[in-house]
C-alpha cells in the first residue's frame, strides 16, 4: 500500500514539475515581433487636448509638406501619455520634424523618444532632445537632466507650436537604422 501512495505521489509530483517546465519554456519563447514599419514613440504629459505631427521626408531634405505626415491626438489634463506615430511600411524616412500641438498649450513635458525601424531603435531622454532636434529661441524650454525631461513653455503668456527640425545627430541614427540587415 504504501508503495501504492509513493508512486502516486511520485507521479503527481512529476507532472507537476513537467507542467512548470513547459509554462517556463513557453513564456521563454514568446516575444514581440519587430514592427515591420517605421514608428516613433513618444512619452510626454500635455496640458491640454491637442494634436501632435510627425512630418518627414523620404528625399533627404528639410522640404516637409502635409501630405507626409502622421497626425496623433493627445488628451492632455497633466496626465503621462504614450502616442506612436506609425509610418506605412513602404515609407523609410530620410528626415522627420516633430510637432507638439497646434492649440494653445500651457506646457508640454517630453520624456522620452523612442524611434524604431523593424526592431532597429534608438531612444533619448527628453532632457537629450536638443541633441536629437534643432533649438529654437522662439520657443520657451526648460530641461531638468535630473528628471530626464523637456518642458515647453508658453512664452509671454502666448504658446506658439513648437516644431523642430532634426540635427546631423537624427539625420545619422536614421541613415543608420533604416540600412540595418
Amino acid at each position: 500500500m504504501k508503495t501504492k501512495h509513493f508512486i502516486n505521489f511520485f507521479a503527481v509530483l512529476l507532472i507537476a514539475f513537467s507542467c512548470k517546465n513547459n509554462k517556463s519554456e513557453d513564456s521563454k519563447t514568446e516575444e514581440t515581433p519587430a514592427k515591420q514599419n517605421f514608428s516613433v514613440e513618444l512619452d510626454f504629459v500635455a496640458s491640454k487636448t491637442d494634436d501632435f505631427t510627425l512630418y518627414f521626408t523620404e528625399n533627404n531634405t528639410n522640404e516637409f509638406v502635409g501630405a507626409q505626415t502622421s497626425w496623433k491626438g493627445v488628451n492632455g489634463g497633466n496626465v503621462e501619455e504614450k502616442i506612436t506615430f506609425d509610418l506605412a511600411e513602404q515609407i523609410i524616412p530620410t528626415n522627420i520634424r516633430i510637432d507638439l500641438g497646434i492649440k494653445a498649450q500651457d506646457s508640454v513635458v517630453v520624456k522620452n523618444v523612442k524611434v524604431d525601424y523593424y526592431g532597429n531603435t534608438y531612444q533619448f531622454k527628453g532632457s537629450d532632445f536638443f541633441n536629437y532636434f534643432i533649438k529654437d529661441a522662439q520657443f520657451l524650454t526648460k530641461i531638468d537632466p535630473v528628471k530626464g525631461t523637456l518642458t515647453i513653455l508658453a512664452k509671454d503668456g502666448v504658446y506658439k507650436t513648437p516644431y523642430y527640425y532634426p540635427t546631423q545627430l537624427t539625420l545619422d541614427k536614421l541613415k543608420e537604422i533604416t540600412t540595418k540587415k
